[in-house]
């Protein structure tokens, strides 16, 4: 029975063709490989920096940057959807109808291309006792059909084999099926919560540009812990959320890493996390020579202006850890906090924008005070910032008095100039309690007259305090055909055990009189695995043999009484 017209023979023919799905799969196999190692819908200005000019409109004229979405890549997944519904409906028909009909009858010319034939002559037993006989043998299917003058059986085992063919290729037409939903009608988009704030909208990457989703829910982040390795890694990272529906909390949990919240099909991951806007106070010691320090309160992510100079600083971020590899070159590594730090951009009348890193403690390495550590980055990167040792310890008040006093001495000329210039500074800012490190105070304020006079900007920002607030990076994510793409998984497996595992096993048998008894021929073929299907042939006959030489027996010690 033909299901298409004669006409369109040769493209359904075609379409259906095994050579078509497995240049197919390689193209897809292909195509997700690189969208795998090229990373997805991220920033165009990442893409560029990466790749230049040239590739980068290549690469975005290609649809490589949201591969998956790309006219062709859906394309070639429906071409190969519409190939494997095609071949399915060539092949199952045929299939089906293979598996329900079981030739018992074999011409004399087939036996002689039987991979297995045996030949049997017995007395004292007749057609019908062998049969029976036959019949008897567990795990065989039999059909017979007497033709008159012989008796003809066909015994079968694992005929359900074709299944396997079926299965595995209505798994694949479902798990694309599968993706096809997901890529048309599901999501997967950013959205990032501070703690103790609520928030509704995801954002996504989609071709070169980026949109946003309104959830039909919203999302509170309660609380956001976090723990590091000693390297300042982080250990681990949850987020305590709150789902609220139509203006009612309706849920909470704790969800981490690669365990998702699940509301209304829609999955919630752990993906990352950031400074979600701490607040900043620094200290702004003024190097006009007034001593004078200011304060300036801030929070990440916003821009404060100092009036009196005219510099802004732009909050980026805040860590309240920074962990540094203290070891020398070649020696175990020794990693050590370096406490909090504070990240602007600074700007100002006639300044080139630069990146600061300013901490909150003094960098100290062996317990030994090495003063004010700031990081500065002339190119705005974070991975180009370098180290100036400021001198003085500036957390601590009277530093900052000695190195002007002392700066205060050297300027007027005075004539003890040198350490009785010192040791006068540190009487005049400490009075009668000296300091037990008044060499290494010494070394940092002369490193201070050298450093602190080259500096282009009217004061040094030194952060003083901090009340830090994190935010949750989540992932939220609807997948309808994930399900669909499961059950394809599961039923692929077990079609391709029944492939790879089940033959079909036949055996055909003709009993007919002989002159001296009953002649019994016995044929078998395997579809596979002829190796193994020779021994199960042969312990088939010695079954065989034994069964029917014991009702044999019987027959003749009933024919002599």
């Amino acid at each position: 029975m033909s299901y298409y017209h004669e006409s369109i023979k040769p493209l359904f023919l075609r379409m259906a063709s095994m050579p078509l799905a497995i240049v197919l799969l390689m193209v897809l196999a292909i195509a997700s490989v690189i969208g795998t190692v090229l990373l997805q819908n991220q920033e165009q200005a990442d893409y560029l920096n990466q790749f230049g000019p040239v590739w980068y409109w290549v690469f975005r004229s290609l649809g490589l940057f949201d591969m998956y979405h790309a006219w062709w890549f859906i394309g070639l997944l429906g071409f190969l959807m519409v190939s494997l519904s095609f071949c399915l409906w060539h092949n199952v028909p045929r299939m089906l109808k293979e598996m329900r009909s079981r030739k018992v009858t074999l011409a004399e010319h087939a036996w002689k291309r039987m991979q297995r034939t045996h030949e049997l002559k017995l007395s004292a037993l007749s057609i019908e006792q062998a049969k029976a006989k036959v019949e008897a043998m567990d795990g065989w299917r039999w059909l017979s059909q007497d033709d008159g003058e012989r008796m003809h059986l066909r015994g079968d085992k694992g005929g359900y084999h074709k299944w396997g063919y079926i299965l595995v290729h209505s798994a694949l037409l479902m798990v694309l099926v599968g993706g096809w939903m997901s890529v048309q009608f599901g999501f997967r988009g950013n959205m990032a919560v501070p703690e103790g704030r609520t928030e509704n909208t995801i954002t996504y990457v989609k071709g070169t540009g980026v949109e946003s989703l309104k959830m039909p829910f919203d999302v509170k982040c309660n609380s956001f812990d976090i723990d590091f390795y000693p390297n300042g890694m982080p250990k681990e990272f949850k987020s305590n959320l709150t789902i609220i529906d139509d203006g009612k909390e309706v849920l909470t949990s704790d969800i981490i890493v690669n365990e998702p919240l699940y509301y209304k099909g829609v999955r919630i991951y752990q993906a990352s996390f950031g400074d979600g806007g701490s607040e900043i106070n620094l200290k702004l010691l003024r190097l006009d020579g007034s001593k004078r320090i200011d304060t300036m309160k801030g929070e990440v992510y916003k821009t404060y202006t100092d009036k009196e100079s005219g510099i802004s600083l732009e909050f980026t971020d805040f860590k309240p850890f920074n962990v540094e590899n203290m070891a020398a070159p070649g020696a175990p590594k020794k990693f050590q906090d370096i406490g909090p730090a504070v990240d602007f951009i600074l700007r100002g009348p006639g300044l080139k924008p630069v990146k600061v890193r300013s901490f909150l403690n003094p960098f100290e390495v062996d317990g030994q005070n090495q003063g004010t550590l700031i990081m500065v980055s002339l190119t705005g990167d974070v991975r180009d910032f370098q180290s100036f040792f400021l001198g003085p310890d500036l957390t601590n008040p009277k530093e900052w008095d000695l190195f002007h006093a002392f700066n205060k001495r050297i300027g007027d000329g005075d004539a003890s100039v040198g350490l009785q210039a010192f040791k006068d500074s540190v009487k005049e800012v400490y009075g009668d309690k000296t300091p037990t490190d008044m060499q290494d105070l010494g070394m940092r304020t002369l490193q201070g007259m050298q450093v602190l006079s080259t500096l282009p900007w009217p004061f040094i920002p030194i952060l003083d305090d901090y009340e830090q607030h994190y935010y949750t990076g989540l992932q939220l994510a609807e997948d309808p055909g994930m399900n669909v793409v499961w059950i394809g998984s599961a039923i692929l497996v077990f079609g391709l055990c029944i492939m790879l595992y089940v033959s079909h096993r036949k055996v055909w048998i003709v009993l007919e009189p002989a002159s001296k008894g009953l002649r019994i021929r016995v044929a078998g073929l395997s579809n596979r695995n002829t190796m193994a299907f020779e021994g199960e042939f042969n312990a088939f006959l010695r079954e065989l043999e034994n069964n029917i030489a014991s009702r044999e027996q019987t027959s003749e010690q009933g024919a002599s009484k």
